[in-house]
């Protein structure tokens, strides 16, 4: 990670702001302990001046809730040399929240509703 990211990167989600690499490294550290197997595919870049936007779509096998999951969304980067900041969107309920006993079934149903 040191030869990607800038010491001083700041990393967001929906559901995370990180500063630091040390700080990056402890989350990505704790996410990994639920995993199983991950993988990323990118399906779409662009590239303007030193910002980077990746499109992907995630296969994660977790260990708990023991599962497939699966999302898809977009990461802009911006570099200086190194990735200075990383802001991932993606649909937090699809990834996290749908996949909670009890309270995923409350949300999938809402979602149906509203479609």
């Amino acid at each position: 990670m040191n030869e990607i990211y800038s010491d001083d990167i700041v990393f967001k989600d929906p559901v995370h702001e990180i500063y630091g690499i040390e700080n990056l490294k402890k989350y990505f550290n704790k996410l990994n302990e639920n995993l199983i197997d991950g993988s990323f595919n990118f399906t779409n870049e662009s590239i303007v001046d030193n910002r980077f936007f990746l499109s992907w779509e995630m296969n994660l096998k977790l260990k708990r809730p023991k599962k497939n999951v699966k999302a898809s969304g977009i990461s802009v980067l911006i570099i200086e040399e190194k990735i200075v900041s990383q802001r991932d969107y993606f649909d937090a309920g699809e990834l996290f929240y749908e996949n909670i006993p009890v309270l995923g079934g409350i949300i999938r149903s809402i979602k149906k509703k509203l479609a």
